[in-house]
């Protein structure tokens, strides 16, 4: 039951009407962020390269060599 709860996790992350929004962070396996249906300002950190912030709908956000990034709201 828990890898159901993780891999949900990993599709739903912060977009709009997840059950996962209220996490301080939520660390995604892979390399790219879909910001399409979130409508908030993230703060990305991969763990290879450079981190960025991501506005909300701004679509995909890619980390070449990253396996993971994680996903820090802005709350402002």
């Amino acid at each position: 039951m828990r890898a159901i709860k993780k891999q949900d996790v990993q599709v739903k992350g912060y977009s709009d009407g997840s059950p996962y929004r209220t996490r301080k962070y939520i660390i995604i396996d892979g390399d790219t962020i879909d910001m399409s249906n979130t409508g908030m300002t993230l703060r990305l950190i991969p763990n290879v390269g450079d981190e960025k912030i991501a506005e909300p709908y701004s679509g995909k956000h890619t980390f070449p060599g990253a396996t993971s990034v994680k996903e820090v709201p802005l709350r402002r």
